[in-house]
């Protein structure tokens, strides 16, 4: 179903600290002061409207994200526009002032920009939002980033062969886009749900008739009146002074003139609903239930004052008390819905707009009514007897240590996660305030915040409605039997007029582990010059790994992998492997059960997983320097404490029981099943796709805590591994409680090669399912190989090479596709083996043609290799991608692995520009020939014949 769930940036944290003394009211904060405003930003407004955000930012270095946001978007259009806004967006990549036809991307790329995952733009109902970070190794390169920022405000060319040979490429987007079930059930119910506002008929995508036709002037039309100063900002972040900034903003957007005869730039909104409406709308390929209440909708209202700020504080809480409560009737042995989401935010139906909406989203099983009492019955619950203490101080004690974290960390944040902020500001006119500011208002807010305050507001707000929108999707068939819409109205008018029983609160425990381990020692240490790092051997037999770094402040990523995996076990146990996380997950650790762990976690900055690989079994977590502690608290429960509790799994078996046969509906996803099926010959050990009930019978809870234990519950041979802000000296002494103390055993960890391969020989695979008229398209070519890092290099070259070419040829020349690509990789264990694939979603009458085109491209790589050009854009990509992830924990935290666990040459890693740099083209023409001429799979999905 459509629906994502947006929350304000404050609302999704939770919690508050309880420590502090309260304030009396002569201690108070002023709330009628308006909130400081962030000076660390310049914001300034040149002579014709044009606005500006500035901020140096010195994370990563030598490079500025620019952006170019346009207060425009499809809401905007002309009954004879729809859908050219989104076309005017592609235009600005399709000839510029200063960049004719394609020679944006193509200068981009040579200094290191990625089309598409750097370079991009989207396109909503009230802006257009334009990106292009901007290496500035080489200073000439800045100048020419605000000259294509310029270019995009004021200096699109917009040639009518330009406009006939995109429109092509628009309609394979909106192909791929929005044929589906979502969409044509989104087209069906916004226009109720939006209580017919103008954004219910102005989706982005528009009409493919006016597409297909665009007219070039009506596309110019657009441009002239929206694309003008007095709706444009520009945003800089990055390795860059205020003044330098200022100057090229001058130079670059000074001259920019609004049209004469302005037309008004109109503001439109939803209306409140004025009589209760039901709504029942189906599509056979959805895979899934759903049921939505909405309430009326109200502007939404700017925070201006720190009163306005408290007020926020205190919706934050109530939603995320509320959606707790949701969580736990849904974590029951026999749940009343999947799961429910309460929203209160700057959206409605999950699309942003200038109105607020309170939604009510549930997840059925079986039972429509029962489902819809259950979660209207929470709001009632809620509405008469509130919140208890407990309630809120679980939800409320995150915020503090969130913000903690942040502030800590305020000058370690990367360039691009400041520009959307300032994005949003431009468009809704939200203050910018510091995380300074904000860490200071939440310490001197919190404590002024009591269980009144938040039980009032909830019953402010939990009024029942006597006007509301109510909405069921689905299926036409399936275990529900859809209602009608008088029918659904008498369901939902019959859950507010129910009653309802004060709930009773549950003790959790006070403790993480109920026994403190017995500590081990550490025995001894080796340190690694070149990777900076120390080596421990514990009592245990176990390894750690400590690498320090001050990339963040407040990080530190754990992890931990040993030999195992899901290889080692047979056709027999594939369920219980394939299920074994969800299982282990939903009945909990030691004394906790799911939500109980989660509550208990509240306010603390530590999380640890496990799962397994085919090969491995593995431990990935992260804290904050002040809870390293109990991460590894945590850790030693997970693996050694896994819970039993058969009530749980009965009500999440119960839960995927009722979603299992609406699967294979999706045409995308019996495409994948059946194709995983093909690839594997139908070999009893063919990962499982899509679950069949057998599959779900298979699942014995027994036999998946014993291969838990088998895994996790031994501890020999593990590696850990920490990377961040970490101090040797404080850790060893945790180190040695948590990591010496797991129980091992005289058993070596190994992992298996299974056996399990893709089919051999040249294929083909046609797939035939669904109504819409689109096609994906896969070209694997594959095999055993002996493995080098060289030789893994140079295919993942490849493969971008091939990107980079085929959609210079598909789909610019072509205009055959919207998107796709081509990854290529080669793989050590179990077994040395490689794997090319390109993907390309199409047109089904395209596809023979396209098959036609890669045998060509590859003939040609193969027999002249590739472009010297085409090369030296790819090292440059891969050399900036490195820059910037060498000063990132996370890929250290791999590295060590890969280098100090699985074998790996550490000069691999160290020396990566020097390997990049060093491949040729002639190196590049031997490994398509090496990977590109035997045991292909030539796939394509249709459509139902």
């Amino acid at each position: 179903m459509f629906k994502k769930y947006f929350v304000k940036a404050f609302a999704a944290l939770v919690g508050v600290l309880f420590m502090m003394p309260k304030l009396t009211s002569a201690q108070g904060p002023n709330l009628t002061k308006a909130l400081a405003k962030d000076t660390a930003v310049t914001v300034g407004q040149l002579s014709n409207g044009l606005t500006y955000y500035i901020k140096p930012n010195a994370k990563p270095a030598q490079k500025v994200e620019l952006r170019l946001v346009v207060k425009a978007g499809s809401i905007l259009e002309n009954p004879d526009q729809q859908g050219l806004a989104h076309f005017m967006e592609h235009m600005e990549f399709n000839g510029l002032k200063h960049y004719p036809k394609n020679e944006l991307v193509d200068y981009l790329q040579k200094i290191g920009v990625r089309f598409g995952a750097d370079l991009n733009a989207n396109t909503g109902w009230d802006r257009t939002y334009f990106m292009v970070p901007i290496p500035t190794d080489n200073p000439a390169n800045l100048e020419k980033g605000f000259q294509i920022v310029g270019d995009w405000a004021g200096g699109a060319l917009i040639t009518t062969d330009e406009v006939n040979e995109e429109r092509h490429v628009i309609l394979e987007e909106l192909r791929m886009r929005d044929l589906n079930a979502q969409t044509r059930m989104l087209r069906k119910f916004l226009p109720d749900m939006l209580n017919g506002s103008r954004y219910a008929y102005r989706m982005s995508g528009g009409k493919d008739s006016i597409v297909a036709d665009a007219n070039p002037n009506l596309i110019r039309e657009f441009y002239h009146d929206w694309y003008r100063p007095d709706l444009m900002a520009v945003i800089v972040v990055g390795d860059i002074t205020v003044p330098e900034a200022e100057a090229f903003i001058k130079k670059y957007f000074g001259e920019l003139k609004a049209p004469k005869a302005e037309r008004a730039r109109t503001y439109y909104h939803v209306e409140p609903y004025t009589k209760k409406q039901a709504l029942v709308v189906s599509d056979s390929e959805t895979t899934s239930y759903g049921y939505t209440l909405m309430y009326p909708a109200h502007k939404v209202k700017i925070d201006k004052t720190i009163g306005d700020y408290r007020k926020g504080l205190i919706k934050s809480i109530f939603i995320q008390c509320l959606n707790r409560k949701l969580r736990d009737i849904a974590q029951v042995s026999n749940p009343p819905f999947a799961g429910a989401q309460f929203d209160l935010s700057g959206s409605i139906g999950g699309i942003t707009l200038q109105d607020e909406g309170m939604e009510l989203d549930v997840t059925p099983i079986d039972n429509l009514q029962q489902s819809i009492n259950a979660a209207v019955g929470a709001l009632l619950n809620v509405a008469k007897y509130g919140f208890s203490p407990a309630d809120i101080k679980t939800s409320e004690k995150a915020y503090l240590p969130y913000y903690e974290n942040a502030y800590q960390e305020r000058n370690d944040r990367p360039s691009a996660s400041f520009t959307d902020v300032y994005a949003d500001a431009f468009m809704k006119g939200t203050p910018l305030i510091s995380i300074s500011s904000e860490y200071n208002y939440v310490k001197e807010l919190l404590p002024t915040i009591t269980e009144k305050d938040i039980n009032d507001y909830a019953r402010e707000i939990l009024v029942t409605p006597k006007h509301f929108f109510t909405m069921v999707t689905g299926p036409q068939k399936g275990k529900l039997v859809l209602p009608t819409e008088q029918g659904l109205l008498n369901m939902t008018n019959a859950a507010f007029e129910q009653q309802v029983q004060k709930n009773t609160e549950q003790k959790t425990a006070v403790n993480l582990l109920s026994q403190a381990p017995a500590p081990g020692k550490i025995v001894s240490e080796t340190k690694d010059a070149a990777l900076a790092s120390i080596t421990y051997t514990l009592s245990n037999g176990i390894k750690v790994t400590i690498k320090p770094t001050d990339f963040q402040k407040d990080q530190v990523l754990f992890s931990g992998v040993k030999y195992g995996g899901t290889n080692l076990y047979g056709a027999a146990d594939k369920s219980n492997t394939t299920f074994l996380s969800s299982v282990i997950g939903t009945m909990g650790y030691g004394q906790f059960t799911p939500t109980q762990l989660s509550d208990f976690l509240s306010g603390i900055q530590a999380n640890v997983g496990v799962s397994m690989s085919n090969i491995a079994d593995m431990v990935s977590g992260s804290s904050s320097v002040k809870d390293i502690k109990t991460m590894l608290e945590l850790t030693y429960l997970k693996l050694t404490s896994p819970r039993k509790d058969t009530a749980l799994l009965r009500g999440w078996y119960s839960k995927l029981e009722a979603r299992l046969p609406l699967l294979n509906a999706d045409p995308q996803n019996a495409f994948k099943d059946s194709l995983t099926k093909f690839m594997y010959s139908n070999n009893p050990l063919t990962p499982i796709v899509i679950p069949t009930q057998q599959d779900m019978k298979n699942i014995d809870v027994d036999r998946i805590l014993n291969i838990y234990k088998e895994q996790f519950g031994n501890a020999a041979g593990f590696h850990f591994f920490f990377v961040g802000n970490v101090n040797a000296d404080s850790l060893k002494p945790l180190i040695e409680k948590y990591l010496a103390s797991l129980p091992v055993e005289d058993i070596k960890p190994t992992y298996k090669d299974n056996g399990l391969r893709m089919v051999s020989g040249d294929k083909t695979f046609n797939f035939y399912k669904g109504s819409d008229k689109k096609s994906i398209l896969l070209d694997i070519y594959h095999g055993d190989i002996a493995y080098s890092p060289e030789l893994a290099l140079r295919a993942n070259m490849l493969g971008q090479i091939m990107t980079i070419e085929l959609l210079n040829i598909v789909r610019e020349e072509k205009q055959w596709i919207y998107s796709g690509g081509v990854s290529a990789s080669v793989t050590k264990l179990p077994y040395g083996h490689y794997s090319i694939t390109a993907q390309m979603p199409c047109g089904p009458e395209n596809v023979q043609n396209i098959f036609t085109e890669l045998d060509r491209e590859i003939k040609g790589y193969i027999e002249n290799g590739v472009s010297a050009e085409d090369l030296e854009k790819v090292k440059k990509a891969m050399i900036e991608q490195y820059k910037e992830e060498i000063k990132n924990n996370g890929t250290w935290a791999a590295e060590l692995q890969q280098s100090l666990f699985w074998g790996s040459d550490k000069n691999d890693f160290l020396n990566y520009e020097q390997r990049v740099n060093a491949v040729t083209g002639e190196e590049i023409k031997a490994t398509a020939g090496q990977l590109l001429q035997n045991n292909y799979i030539k796939v394509a999905s249709f459509p139902q014949k």
